[in-house]
């Protein structure tokens, strides 16, 4: 979570939408927070409202928060069930939230289905493949 309290170069600044928001307990948050590279069952299940459009400057994520709306975490997935990209929101109340849905009962299990370990591993070889 360090990392993502630090100052980075106007050039990796982004636009976002949230799409939803999940509201973790402070307990959960905290875990969250301190495990960003872990699988998590509430972004798979949630994976398809997470992307980039090709030319667009937007990210469309979920915004990671407790019920008090402090600070919290926009993650963009793109299809995993794992944070790619993450950033730290000192204060979500300054976000315009209204009309988004929350995900109350956020899943934060471990527990994916086989076939996305199947479709990850193949997504990772295609990159791969592509960036040569």
């Amino acid at each position: 979570m360090r990392d993502l309290k630090e100052q980075y170069y106007r050039s990796f600044r982004r636009g976002f939408e949230v799409e939803k928001i999940a509201e973790l307990s402070r307990e959960q948050f905290e875990r969250f927070s301190g495990e960003l590279y872990g699988y998590y069952r509430f972004l798979y299940d949630n994976r398809d409202v997470m992307y980039t459009e090709p030319g667009d400057r937007n990210m469309h994520c979920i915004l990671v928060t407790t019920s008090e709306y402090r600070e919290g975490i926009l993650v963009e997935a793109e299809g995993y069930a794992y944070p790619r990209y993450a950033a730290f929101v000192p204060d979500c109340r300054k976000i315009e939230l209204a009309g988004k849905e929350v995900l109350a009962q956020a899943d934060m299990s471990s527990t994916l289905p086989m076939e996305y370990f199947q479709a990850a591993g193949a997504k990772k070889k295609n990159e791969r493949t592509e960036s040569r």
